[in-house]
């Protein structure tokens, strides 16, 4: 049998969607795909490039894919006009290894083409400008209950370098909110990003973020989306956070709670029933906060990064 790596073409968006939801079944925060869905929230955002998106095809039938880019970070801290290369996401079957590494080391080829340096594999460190909302309600990460989609990286020179933790909660009932230790004032708005990679990121969301003030300063805040799609395969829609901060002067008062707790009001009157967040791994402190709101540690993911150019 014959493997051929083709660049993307919409024809191939049946196979791509089908082995994408065959791949992803036993992971229920991640949300299944189809034509229209990939169309709207992945290949109309204004990063997309064809170019970089590459599909493996044996006999006629799509057996993997892979999606390269170079974008810059998306995160309010990230550099909004430099590039970064990387790989955001990578789906291939099980027992089919090599295809696996065949799409890692197309990709890595034409990453190099575009761009030396650190390269990027399903990892947090600039942001994800594809699938969020989707992969794991929320941000597409290497799951470790995906070892071949570790193996294929790691085969290919690519180290792990970051782990973070995924935690979810069920919403069985209004979330009763936590009692900050000082005064609080909570401002809630839609989430206006200036920094316009993030905004792009997340094109057909609506993120939202609730501002903390202790007597007039800005103490914290906490940004929340609610993820419709996944109720697909949960039953129900799940809100999750996307970001949360406390200035350190603020810290250890209660505050970050509050702000989760009204996140998690806000959700559940719109229907959400499930919660879910990533954390760096070391994160003890945020991980005692959501523990406290519900709460458990759900999947370990891994990032990756290949140091290109040796």
């Amino acid at each position: 049998m014959t493997l051929s790596i083709e660049t993307y073409r919409q024809d191939f968006l049946e196979g791509m969607v089908a082995l994408y939801n065959a791949e992803t079944v036993d992971e229920p925060h991640i949300a299944p795909l189809d034509p229209q869905r990939f169309v709207e929230l992945i290949e109309r955002k204004p990063a997309f490039d064809p170019g970089g998106l590459f599909v493996a095809v044996e006999q006629g039938r799509v057996v993997g894919w892979t999606h390269a880019c170079v974008t810059p970070g998306t995160e309010p801290w990230s550099d909004a006009v430099k590039p970064v290369p990387r790989i955001v996401m990578l789906l291939y079957a099980r027992d089919q290894l090599k295809i696996g590494h065949a799409l890692v080391s197309q990709a890595t080829a034409w990453l190099r083409q575009h761009k030396q340096g650190l390269c990027l594999a399903m990892s947090p460190l600039m942001g994800y400008p594809f699938y969020r909302g989707l992969w794991l309600g929320g941000e597409p990460m290497g799951v470790a209950t995906m070892p071949h989609i570790q193996l294929a990286f790691a085969t290919s020179g690519y180290r792990s370098t970051c782990e973070s933790l995924l935690m979810a909660a069920e919403l069985r009932e209004p979330v009763a909110m936590p009692r900050a230790e000082v005064p609080l004032e909570l401002v809630e708005s839609p989430a206006n990003m200036a920094h316009a990679p993030m905004r792009d990121s997340w094109l057909g969301f609506e993120p939202f973020m609730a501002r903390a003030y202790v007597r007039d300063e800005e103490a914290g805040y906490v940004g929340w989306v609610l993820l419709p799609q996944v109720a697909e395969r949960l039953g129900a829609p799940c809100v999750s956070i996307w970001g949360l901060s406390v200035q350190e002067k603020h810290r250890r008062q209660g505050i970050g709670a509050a702000l989760v707790g009204l996140a998690l009001q806000r959700g559940y009157a719109l229907g959400a029933r499930f919660a879910s967040v990533t954390t760096q791994l070391w994160n003890a402190p945020a991980q005692a906060t959501y523990a406290r709101l519900g709460y458990r540690p759900y999947r370990l993911l891994l990032g990756r990064t290949l140091q290109q150019g040796r």
